[in-house]
């Protein structure tokens, strides 16, 4: 059971990043996910605390779009790879890089800036890394959801990261 809907990611995460159709989907791995970090402690519910419950479903709506962050790294990676690197047609005006956009009606092709490429490259450079990689995916989703669900309690008190008995 996903712990967060889509309505809480865009009203209360105030999340831009997946698209509805995919939230779903997403946010259901992310729980399940939240499920093997916390030690089941969620199964039978969130705690009755709103503070409490907030904070997870924020983790939940974080991790869905850090999933589907890496899901886009591995479909991107798979089209350059299928498709090689991306060059202009031959002529005087031969231009390479990563296309941004294209238009059909007499042919326009935009290109990233450096500015673009740069300001993006520190961000993706992590997703491409935690793509394909379980090991690094799980340590990226585990940045991701740390910090709000630290300090996160059971009604019963215990901490939902707690290892122990």
């Amino acid at each position: 059971m996903a712990y967060a809907d889509y309505e809480f990611y865009r009203k209360n995460y105030f999340g831009n990043v997946v698209p509805e159709a995919d939230f779903p989907r997403l946010s259901e791995r992310a729980s399940d996910w939240l499920d093997t970090v916390t030690f089941d402690r969620l199964v039978d519910g969130l705690p009755s605390d709103e503070r409490t419950q907030k904070r997870i479903q924020k983790a939940v709506c974080a991790l869905s779009e850090t999933l589907y962050q890496i899901e886009q790294a591995e479909k991107q990676a798979m089209q350059i790879v299928a498709s090689g690197v991306s060059t202009g047609e031959s002529g005087a005006d031969n231009r390479t890089g990563v296309i941004t956009s294209r238009s059909a009606g007499t042919e326009s092709i935009s290109y990233a800036t450096p500015q673009q490429l740069g300001s993006a490259a520190k961000e993706w450079s992590a997703l491409y890394a935690a793509a394909g990689d379980v090991s690094k995916t799980n340590d990226l989703l585990l940045k991701t959801a740390l910090p709000l669900l630290m300090g996160v309690r059971t009604d019963d008190g215990i901490p939902i990261l707690y290892a122990g008995v």
